[in-house]
């Protein structure tokens, strides 16, 4: 069990509707609903979630300059745990209607970054000879997956660029675990990863109900659906994030 965040998209509403709203979305997705389908039918997989609150820490949108007054932007969190406190900042919000977000700063304030870290990365593995992906290894090893790449995960560590990431806290919480793979992929796709991630969240509830998740789509095409259902909501369409316990 873990806790997500989840990016609900809804019409149109009015002030003080907003958790009402949620909550009638979401309901179908309830794994401890009484008389929901997943309860009924053993063929039906259970529902996605058994708690949530409004507000993701540190996962807000961002707000339109010259809209951060407008009493429809959400701003609300509620912790998920007991003594958690979080400050929302005045350009930033949980949620509201899409033509309040500055969506697009937001994409690119995440490409700028990505690019300086490409840079860096390139720096970093120009010294070192050149390194094969966990993916790659992993791909080699019959008995391996991508959840349990054994013997592949200590070929790709013992590789000396990996050795250099993964022996300082400094680089691999800077370029990740998966570092090969991810940058390996070229500077162009990193770069647009980077833009629709900075978005995507680890699930979206669409308008018309649908839940989407990686676990129903490969990753790039989950993130790249996701950038373009939002880009598709009109800009009284409100989306929302919340985090809910899997």
């Amino acid at each position: 069990m873990a806790r997500e965040v989840l990016t609900v998209c809804l019409p149109l509403l009015e002030p003080g509707t907003v958790r009402r709203a949620i909550a009638e979305a979401i309901a179908p997705f309830d794994r401890n609903a009484e008389g929901s389908k997943a309860s009924e039918e053993e063929d039906i997989e259970p529902g996605e979630w058994d708690a949530w609150t409004l507000g993701a820490a540190d996962r807000e949108f961002w707000v339109r300059p010259g809209s951060e007054g407008d009493p429809r932007l959400i701003r609300e969190y509620e912790p998920t745990r007991e003594g958690q406190t979080h400050v929302i900042p005045r350009d930033r919000c949980s949620g509201g209607p899409v033509g309040m977000l500055d969506i697009e700063a937001q994409r690119s304030r995440a490409v700028a970054e990505a690019s300086v870290l490409w840079r860096a990365w390139e720096e970093l593995s120009s010294g070192f000879p050149p390194a094969r992906s966990l993916e790659d290894l992993t791909a080699e090893d019959p008995e391996a997956s991508d959840r349990r790449p054994g013997p592949a995960w200590h070929r790709y560590a013992a590789q000396p660029l990996m050795r250099a990431v993964l022996g300082d806290p400094v680089l691999q919480s800077r370029f990740g675990q998966r570092a090969v793979g991810d940058f390996g992929v070229g500077r162009e796709l990193f770069l647009r990863r980077k833009s629709c991630e900075s978005l995507a969240r680890d699930a979206l509830l669409t308008l018309d109900g649908k839940w989407v998740s990686p676990g129903s789509l490969p990753y790039e095409e989950y993130i790249v659906f996701f950038n373009a259902h939002i880009d598709g909501l009109s800009p009284n369409a409100v989306v929302v994030n919340i985090t809910y316990h899997s």
